[in-house]
């Protein structure tokens, strides 16, 4: 068990001590530099050596309950400096090296040396109850087991979260009853941060897989085909097809977490619309009788500017307010001008739906072009 093979001041030189006392290859070096996620590499020596290895990484995503409001709710456990909703950007890591030394070299029993980087307590529990017997014999035994571990890491990972989402999932549905402020309880930056983990998940459990298919070729090969294996290496071969199904189904389940996530974002994205929507109608029908109120309005405003002469005037005599004796000839003359322009205004509404409903194709109409389509498509080889 070593430390992480990632360049640092503590553990750089017990890393460089074991890369030199096991040989180890300068691709595994180089994977780590370049963050590989997929990779299985083997190497043969002359001397009866053989090497192997590969590398793990995946998304972190730990999950912690959150009370705020006098509510307890899961959310993914951010980092102090990172502020976001539903934010982690930390990593799991972890890479494998496996050397085989066989007796033609040593004049003995074959040594078998895995040398793990990063602490696992999980596997290292698992390599300590290993009954060290036959089954050493092919020592690809020892990546069954590693594997083993790699899938109950990554399906807890793909589990941690589903909490999370069941309580994303109610919050959206309780909105759906009150479109107006859906925007205020909606949670978009942990919704989008939720997707990106899943696209991390998905990677690393895409390259565990292949990892997985490329180290039962190297497994086959170096038994010497399926024909020519013992007991113990077609058990190997059984194990590690089996962790490929078992594999296959937390990334099933994790195809349905993508497929709730999108359909709650759409959810939410649908609610955004309606409350847009149910503004702009209130607006639409203020605008509406503001534009009715100004069309009565206008003609009496106008009648009453081009009779700007006044009918109402203050008799000093009498110290009285006198009205004029013709004032009735404003709502002689406002009332039908107000009719007449109502009547154009009617008139042009109703012209104007009908050029829309004449606009719209009819039934027959748009089955013609289908119909061509289909005719098109049986001529066409």
């Amino acid at each position: 068990l070593a430390p992480l093979d990632i360049p640092h001041h503590e553990s750089i030189n017990a890393i460089l001590s074991l890369y030199e006392m096991y040989k180890i290859p300068e691709d595994f070096v180089s994977e780590r530099l370049h963050q590989v996620a997929c990779s299985f590499g083997h190497q043969e020596e002359r001397q009866g050596s053989n090497f192997s290895w590969f590398h793990f990484l995946c998304k972190n995503i730990p999950v912690e309950p959150v009370t705020k409001d006098g509510k307890t709710k899961l959310k993914i456990k951010g980092e102090e400096h990172h502020q976001l909703s539903q934010a982690n950007f930390t990593w799991i890591r972890s890479a494998y090296f496996l050397k085989t030394e066989s007796p033609v070299r040593l004049e003995g029993p074959m040594r078998t040396t895995l040398i793990v980087f990063g602490r696992d307590r999980s596997l290292e529990g698992k390599l300590a109850d290993l009954l060290w017997d036959a089954e050493l014999d092919d020592p690809h035994r020892l990546f069954a087991i590693v594997f083993e571990i790699l899938y109950i890491r990554v399906d807890h990972l793909v589990w941690n979260p589903g909490n999370v989402y069941n309580q994303e999932e109610t919050d959206i549905l309780e909105s759906a009853n009150r479109p107006t402020d859906a925007a205020q309880h909606l949670d978009f930056v942990g919704m989008h941060l939720l997707s990106k983990h899943q696209t991390f998940l998905h990677e690393a459990i895409e390259a565990v897989m292949t990892t997985l298919d490329a180290a039962t070729d190297h497994h086959e090969q170096y038994s010497g085909g399926l024909t020519n294996m013992s007991l113990v290496s077609r058990r190997v071969q059984a194990d590690f097809r089996y962790r490929k199904t078992l594999f296959s189904s937390t990334k099933l389940r994790l195809g349905s977490l993508e497929k709730r996530t999108h359909n709650m974002i759409n959810l939410a994205f649908n609610l955004i619309t309606q409350a847009d929507s149910r503004i702009m109608k209130a607006d639409s029908s203020s605008m509406r009788i503001i534009a009715v109120m100004t069309l009565v309005f206008l003609p009496c405003t106008a009648v009453a500017t081009v009779y700007s002469t006044p009918f109402f005037y203050l008799e000093e005599s009498k110290n009285s307010l006198t009205m004029a004796s013709c004032v009735w000839l404003v709502w002689v003359v406002t009332i039908p001008v107000t009719g007449v322009v109502l009547c154009i205004w009617w008139c042009y509404q109703k012209s104007l739906s009908k050029r829309v409903q004449d606009t719209q194709p009819s039934t027959r109409e748009r089955s013609v072009p289908q119909s061509v389509l289909r005719l098109c498509l049986r001529i066409l080889p």
